[in-house]
């Protein structure tokens, strides 16, 4: 039952863009009733060029055994292209909805955009890579803190 598992976590786990994830961890396991995969120990998953690195990376899979959200939790780095937009930076923990092409960052987040030179520190950080909306939040005692270049004006 497990090598069926996971022979179709890599199957199904093409996307919307039908690039190979690649996952590695130093410890795998599965339940195949609730259809969960967990990654655990130094986890890192790769999509083309975007990549998650974390303690734990957990896959969600739906009724026909597609990949429907990622979650990577604790000490989390990330390598984003997106859109013609490279984005680099920090979190506790993110969740990847494909279906919906969402990223939700949640906890300590340092987003960078290294395309368009700006940084963005914040509680949480909704993107909808579908409508581009961002939705951004802080705390009371620790708000938003956006950070970019404006061009001289002559």
């Amino acid at each position: 039952m497990k090598k069926s598992f996971i022979f179709y976590i890599f199957l199904s786990s093409l996307l919307l863009r039908a690039d190979v994830v690649d996952i590695k961890a130093d410890h795998f396991y599965a339940n195949d009733i609730n259809q969960v995969a967990f990654f655990e120990g130094n986890a890192e998953i790769k999509q083309g060029k975007n990549e998650f690195k974390a303690l734990k990376i957990t896959v969600y899979f739906n009724k026909n055994r597609k990949a429907k959200k990622y979650e990577a939790k604790g000490k989390v780095s990330f390598d984003l292209t997106e859109n013609g937009i490279h984005y680099t930076g920090k979190t506790d923990r993110v969740v990847y909805s494909p279906n919906s092409s969402k990223y939700r960052f949640y906890g300590n987040v340092v987003l960078i955009d290294e395309t368009n030179n700006r940084t963005i520190k914040a509680e949480s950080i909704d993107l909808d890579l579908k409508t581009g909306l961002a939705d951004i939040k802080g705390k009371k005692k620790k708000p938003v803190h956006f950070r970019f270049e404006i061009e001289d004006r002559k």
